[in-house]
């Protein structure tokens, strides 16, 4: 067998609490691992400064290991502001300590799979003739926000090139959009391959760059972290709902408590995990919250703890109001064989299908949501055929996942 070496870029990450890009390549490098090939994960880092044991130039790192998996960890020295560190797909701070990384390191193949401070690593993966692939998870490479949502809260519609953020976004100079819109393109042109979990995220940026050719591979689930959801019901079962994610207005957290603030779904419970940065928006939650003495926020959690909390709730509520690409949770449930009620957007559409493994409502819609909950509610042996065809459902395991791309990255040998 021919090892190979991969280097993945993670733009963030944090053991104690995480996202299902971190979970994607966290799992697949493990897999990869499994398989017999070198690995090792780069990470930006918001530790303080007395984390970090090395310096290189303008940056701080630390080399560790977590779950057997070699990271570093990175930091700048000096902060370079806001739009480095959320918008921008270059950063020459990092440009010297990314080439020592890479000459140090000598990857076959770098595999990104959210270029957030990340970018500057293609940028010298392509100097230096290394193989790259990008894993598209959102819309960062279109979207100086990520998300594709205009200052109104509304979905966009497109990038057209940059002119749109011109209208939708007018507070982010247009002249960086349309240089970074240019950059994102040479990127995406320039990998080895370009993957993405779902046919819609394909399609949104096929249509935005017709040229680009993207293959699919589902997110796979690791099965060691999933524990069955055993749960049967009765006619008087008290249902316990649950929301498991970042508490970002684009999730629609706020869609979701105001559903449970109606009067026939008030008796339910419902659990929230997760956190927020953005304080005003968490203030408003825990505001609306208050009129709901069933509403618990139960704080983060660890990628080792899914599997007892799915195990303990009884339905999943996925309430996103942006373009979501396929949210990595909903396969933690669907594997774990907890239903799901989910917004009908994006890539959601493609995993849950109404009435047979969950059940969907409109973007943004907290009263169809809470129609559907009040539903369970006073019939909550309708979860029992859900769960029955989730037991049939077939999942696709990070096993499965690391195959498709292991062929991905063995034609690079070739």
């Amino acid at each position: 067998m021919v090892i190979i070496k991969i280097l993945y870029l993670i733009h963030q990450f944090f053991p104690e609490t995480y996202t299902g890009t971190e979970s994607f390549l966290l799992n697949l490098s493990s897999q990869v691992k499994a398989n017999g090939h070198d690995v090792k994960i780069i990470t930006h880092s918001f530790q303080p400064e007395s984390y970090f044991e090395h310096t290189y130039g303008n940056i701080m790192y630390k080399e560790f290991q977590y779950n057997d998996l070699p990271i570093i960890a990175y930091k700048h020295i000096n902060d370079p502001g806001p739009e480095i560190l959320y918008q921008a797909l270059e950063d020459s701070n990092i440009s010297e300590f990314a080439n020592m990384l890479f000459e140090k390191e000598k990857p076959d193949i770098v595999h990104v799979s959210h270029s957030m401070r990340m970018g500057e690593f293609l940028s010298t993966a392509k100097k230096l003739n290394i193989p790259y692939f990008i894993t598209l998870t959102d819309f960062f490479f279109m979207c100086p926000k990520g998300i594709f949502m205009t200052n109104e809260g509304t979905p966009c519609t497109g990038a057209k090139q940059g002119d749109a953020c011109k209208t939708f976004c007018p507070e982010i100079n247009n002249e960086f959009v349309k240089y970074r819109y240019n950059q994102a393109k040479n990127y995406l042109l320039s990998a080895r391959e370009v993957i993405a979990p779902s046919f819609f995220l394909a399609n949104m940026f096929k249509d935005e760059y017709p040229e680009l050719d993207i293959k699919i591979i589902n997110y796979g689930i690791n099965l060691n972290k999933c524990q069955q959801n055993e749960t049967s019901y009765t006619k008087d079962h008290k249902l316990t709902f649950c929301y498991a994610g970042s508490h970002n207005y684009h999730k629609g957290v706020h869609v979701l408590i105001k559903a449970f603030l109606n009067s026939k779904v008030k008796d339910a419970k419902l659990k929230i995990y997760g956190s927020g940065n953005v304080e005003s928006y968490n203030a408003l939650l825990r505001k609306k919250a208050n009129k709901n003495s069933n509403i618990e926020f139960c704080g983060v959690y660890d990628e080792k703890d899914v599997g007892t909390i799915f195990s303990e709730v009884d339905v999943l509520i996925v309430p996103s109001i942006w373009h979501e690409n396929c949210p990595f949770v909903i396969y933690e449930a669907l594997a774990c064989g907890l239903p799901v009620i989910a917004s009908d957007v994006g890539g959601i559409t493609e995993i849950i299908s109404h009435r047979k493994n969950g059940f969907t409502f409109p973007r943004g819609d907290s009263k169809r949501l809470a129609r559907i909950a009040r539903k369970l509610i006073s019939n909550p042996e309708i979860l029992n055929a859900i769960k029955e065809n989730l037991k049939r459902g077939k999942v696709n395991t990070v096993q499965d996942e690391a195959s498709e791309y292991l062929k991905l990255y063995h034609a690079t040998k070739q």
